[in-house]
């Protein structure tokens, strides 16, 4: 077979959508004869995965190249080959400045890349159309083998002012709901009990080919497939509707709604571009927990945005202590090149955005803390991960979406199996839920 013993590891970095791209890109290897191999494992090549999205993460994946050059000096690894996000964002730049990755690689033209790198050739990164995977491509997948990502869409079409992923990532452009299920399909005969549905803005699937949402036809037909657990992650709160809300009766749907509010303050809100305000926000989280009184919200919040006053960041810790949001991610705000709000006046110092993400975040834990006092006494599904030590397992409650909002540990050894079953939650510590099997 062609490139026989050729091995390759991957470096993934930044949000689940490049978790997405990263096995797309592996599975295109695969197909070429190149072994994909654990990161931990000796190999010819070094792939990075990068995210150019804030300012840590940008200086987390330029940190990787770094390791992967000295990795290369060393001679553990023979070749680098860099991609994603941040290369496009600065693609001329670092290609002046590191000179030593073999290959340099935007997030367009993926089997491109692959050529690329099965041929051990130089080639310069040119964008000749915007990358779209569908049910056709192969994935390497790298999760745990009950649960997987499907990306229904591709770039976005808002404009806020604080986001630079227009500029890298494209138009909005929708996947056809008949390859989605395909997909999801493949992955339940495969065996997995959970597909998370992710996008830039999922609550505008499909309005790129027409005037509505098909976010809820897509959630009625996937949810005849079978699945255990089905998420949605990222619904731009001013578009989610009654029907976006309602499709949580379909069977498998979890009513885990991912609502990015990023601000309260009518004035902030206004200079970031987004809709919404103290009122309508509460009315959305009241009409959701309506229709299920099941249903978690999770947000995220961006403090420091240039401008905002004390009454401004007073307004967003009341919203976030009154609507009891389960979930809060805060962001300090960071100062992103070619985004309007970079060349916005009345920047706030570090020291003060820290003081807020600090503030806000505790009341993001007094939330948690009456969640999860809530939930103690309930039997819930479980979706095991792996072993926690050789007397409990770790793993995740239907409320815990991958990677954001903790784990769940519970009371038996690890089997090896990762079929979700019941248990009876009874206890917590901060972001760990504790339960006992059932």
């Amino acid at each position: 077979m062609k490139n026989k013993n050729i091995k390759a590891s991957f470096v993934n970095l930044g949000c689940f959508k490049n978790i997405v791209d990263t096995e797309v890109l592996g599975g295109m290897l695969s197909k070429q004869g190149i072994e994909i191999v654990s990161s931990y494992e000796k190999s010819d090549w070094i792939i990075i995965n990068t995210c150019g999205f804030i300012r840590d993460a940008k200086e987390e994946s330029i940190e990787e190249i770094f390791n992967a050059f000295e990795l290369k000096e060393s001679g553990e690894v023979k070749h680098v080959a860099v991609f994603g996000c941040l290369i496009q964002r600065y693609y001329e730049e670092i290609k002046e400045n590191f000179k030593n990755a073999d290959i340099l690689w935007g997030v367009n033209n993926l089997r491109e890349l692959a050529d690329s790198i099965a041929e051990n050739s130089k080639s310069e990164y040119k964008e000749d159309s915007l990358f779209l995977y569908d049910h056709n491509y192969q994935r390497i997948i790298s999760t745990t083998p009950n649960t997987t990502f499907i990306k229904i869409s591709e770039g976005c079409n808002m404009k806020c002012s604080f986001c630079s992923i227009p500029s890298i990532r494209g138009k909005f452009r929708s996947r056809d709901i008949s390859s989605i299920i395909r997909e999801a399909e493949k992955y339940k005969k495969m065996g997995f009990k959970e597909v998370n549905l992710i996008s830039q803005n999922s609550t505008y699937f499909g309005r790129d080919k027409g005037s509505i949402s098909l976010l809820p036809e897509l959630l009625k037909e996937i949810s005849q497939i079978g699945l255990d657990w089905i998420r949605v992650l990222y619904l731009m709160p001013e578009d989610v509707d009654d029907k976006t809300i309602e499709a949580i009766n379909y069977p498998g749907i979890l009513p885990y709604f991912d609502l990015p509010f990023q601000h309260s303050s009518p004035s902030i809100l206004k200079r970031m571009h987004r809709g919404g305000g103290f009122y309508s926000m509460n009315k959305l989280i009241n009409r959701i927990r309506e229709v299920s009184d099941k249903s978690i919200i999770r947000s995220s919040f961006i403090v420091g945005f240039p401008g905002e006053t004390e009454e401004d960041f007073k307004h967003l810790l009341d919203f976030a202590e009154q609507s009891k949001i389960e979930r809060i991610g805060v962001f300090g705000y960071s100062d992103e090149e070619n985004t309007p709000a970079f060349n916005m006046k009345n920047k706030l110092i570090p020291d003060i955005i820290e003081y807020r993400k600090e503030e806000l975040l505790n009341i993001s834990d007094k939330n948690i803390e009456i969640y999860n006092k809530k939930i103690i006494g309930s039997s819930m599904d479980f979706l095991p991960l792996g072993s926690w030590d050789n007397n409990s397992t770790i793993g995740r409650i239907s409320s815990q979406a991958p990677e954001t909002d903790g784990l769940t540990r519970i009371n038996v050894p690890f089997t090896g199996n990762y079929d979700i079953y019941r248990i009876k939650i009874t206890g917590y510590d901060h972001e760990l839920v504790i339960g006992e099997k059932i």
